[in-house]
């Protein structure tokens, strides 16, 4: 809300596109782009982590990917246990979607039955579109067993409000403490809780505030762009070690 572009201030039109262009972003870069490389290399670790907390002897444990876009998280998910994936926009659950082999839920249906079904949710850099916040969470956690483990990712400080931010409909960012209180005030337990990308902050902190202050007609649209071979495996490199670093509770 950082420049004043509150969601009911901007027309339906506006918004769908916006929409579609953070489905693009996703669908163009996720595969081979060093944030995205990076930061599943982190989830997944805990992830594997969550997932060998709950294991059960007589049967496979049940993974929901809670917000899952184009579905490409999806395969990766498969070895831990049987997998389905979740979301709520047209764009997410049709034009984009990569995959056809797991079931997908469309949220905005009755869901009661899946409840209390998942041993694992993931909900990767969601919870930040979500008006009520705690109410997002304790939805979440209504699709979990009985000790049942959220993997969850959210965009961190206010501050570097950015392009990403408005194209992508946020609501808010977080820190430590914001997330924290979310996640108690819903009932949940934090396990394991860590910043990440602090290797690369400075130069991420300079780009946005860069565009804000001389480029401002560039704002309202991604950061996220074809970035030069060398570049890319530089940024991965300095980003996959720190990602394998939080990953592992270190």
């Amino acid at each position: 809300r950082l420049l004043g572009t509150s969601p009911d201030a901007v027309p339906e039109d506006s918004r769908r596109i916006m929409r579609r262009e953070g489905y693009q972003v996703t669908a163009d870069h996720e595969a081979t782009h060093w944030w995205f490389l990076s930061r599943r290399e982190l989830w997944l670790l805990q992830v594997g982590r969550a997932a060998a907390q709950v294991a059960r002897r007589d049967q496979r444990i049940r993974l929901l990917d809670y917000g899952c876009g184009t579905g490409f998280n999806l395969p990766f998910l498969e070895q831990f246990g049987e997998v389905c994936g979740a979301d709520v926009a047209n764009e997410a659950l049709g034009e984009f979607q990569k995959t056809t082999r797991f079931p997908l839920l469309d949220l905005k249906s009755d869901l009661r039955d899946y409840r209390a079904s998942f041993d694992v949710l993931i909900a990767l850099d969601v919870l930040e579109h979500c008006d009520d916040e705690v109410e997002a969470l304790r939805d979440m956690r209504r699709f979990l067993v009985p000790r049942g483990q959220l993997v969850l990712t959210v965009p961190a400080y206010g501050w570097l409000w950015s392009g990403e931010d408005i194209i992508s409909r946020h609501q808010r960012r977080y820190t430590k403490k914001t997330l924290l209180h979310a996640c108690r005030a819903a009932g949940l337990e934090a396990l394991y809780v860590s910043y990440f990308n602090l290797a690369i902050l400075p130069a991420m902190a300079a780009s946005i505030w860069v565009r804000r202050l001389l480029l401002r007609e560039s704002v309202p649209h991604s950061n996220v762009k074809p970035t030069p071979g060398w570049l890319n495996r530089l940024l991965r490199e300095l980003t996959g070690r720190e990602a394998r670093w939080v990953g592992r509770e270190r």
